[in-house]
């Protein structure tokens, strides 16, 4: 497969990186006095693990995503098509348990939503002086059970419905080859196809369709599931940052000076945490699933 420079190492670096930054990052959150963080140390940790499972699993499980505005080497569209596909390692091949790491290697987009989900509970919670004190535990064992859900719900979707079909192959198979030097059912694929545009024939007027119905619907109930899923916990992430910053501002009395600097700036922090997956993984996906509904022809 013909895979350029940037796409095979900016990744790998970037993974490198993590495995890096993480374990100094809990070295130093667990060497700080432990009524500085409090439980909150454990979060943090839960939070450098995921990090360190997804860059393993962007090393190992490499995909490309292919679609109208974002390509793999360069910029491309083909018509109503998105697809996002193994591009390099031990799983390139089309295989059963490569499609099954493929699709949760994508679900893992769903687990960092939930995880970020978990940090703004948790400040929330705190500053309400709840349960999340004495029963960190408890709290704990949900976050995993959140995670699961995520993690679970979006790979069901897509395993269920995301998979690519013959007839996609087909409508895909030439331009892969052409762009790629492989032939696409040879490799894992996951795929959303649209028909939204009719087109009338000439002749008869008949509108042309470019897919069947079933394969149509398909990728519309994937297409919304994953939206919801994404918009959902976006709009909870502002919801529970708005409602945090409302009380400490309304506790403020309540709160040694300290004590409320050191909520703000966790805050702060956490929405920092949370502007970089917007950037990098929510908006590039939203392009990425959009684009070929419009067929945009935006060249190579």
């Amino acid at each position: 497969m013909y895979i350029s420079w940037t796409h095979f190492y900016i990744p790998k670096l970037f993974a490198g990186l993590a495995f890096l930054v993480n374990p100094i990052f809990v070295y130093l959150i667990f060497t700080e006095k432990s009524n500085k963080f409090g439980n909150y140390r454990f979060l943090l940790l839960y939070f450098a693990i995921f990090n360190l499972v997804y860059s393993m699993f962007t090393i190992l499980v490499p995909i490309s995503t292919f679609s109208l505005i974002l390509g793999f080497q360069d910029i491309h569209s083909y018509r109503y098509c998105f697809f996002v596909f193994l591009s390099d390692g031990w799983f390139l091949e089309a295989s059963e348990i490569g499609f099954h790491l493929l699709s949760a290697r994508c679900s893992l987009i769903s687990g960092s939503y939930a995880v970020l989900l978990t940090h703004f509970i948790y400040r929330y919670l705190a500053i309400r002086n709840s349960f999340i004190a004495t029963r960190f535990k408890l709290y704990m064992a949900g976050t995993l059970i959140l995670f699961l859900v995520y993690f679970g719900t979006w790979n069901v979707i897509v395993q269920t419905l995301g998979w690519t079909s013959g007839e996609v192959n087909t409508y895909i198979q030439t331009e892969f080859l052409e762009i790629y030097g492989i032939e696409s059912p040879n490799v894992n694929i996951i795929s959303m196809l649209y028909n939204v545009s009719t087109v009338s024939a000439q002749s008869n007027r008949a509108h042309l369709q470019e897919a069947s119905s079933e394969v149509i619907l398909r990728s519309w109930v994937v297409l919304i599931s994953l939206t919801i899923i994404s918009l959902s916990s976006i709009l909870s992430y502002f919801v529970l940052g708005y409602l945090t910053i409302k009380k400490l501002n309304e506790n403020a009395i309540q709160f040694s000076q300290k004590t409320a600097n050191l909520q703000k700036d966790l805050l702060k922090a956490l929405s920092v945490q949370t502007i970089i997956p917007i950037c990098v993984s929510f908006c590039p996906c939203v392009i990425c699933w959009y684009s070929p509904i419009f067929n945009i022809n935006s060249g190579r």
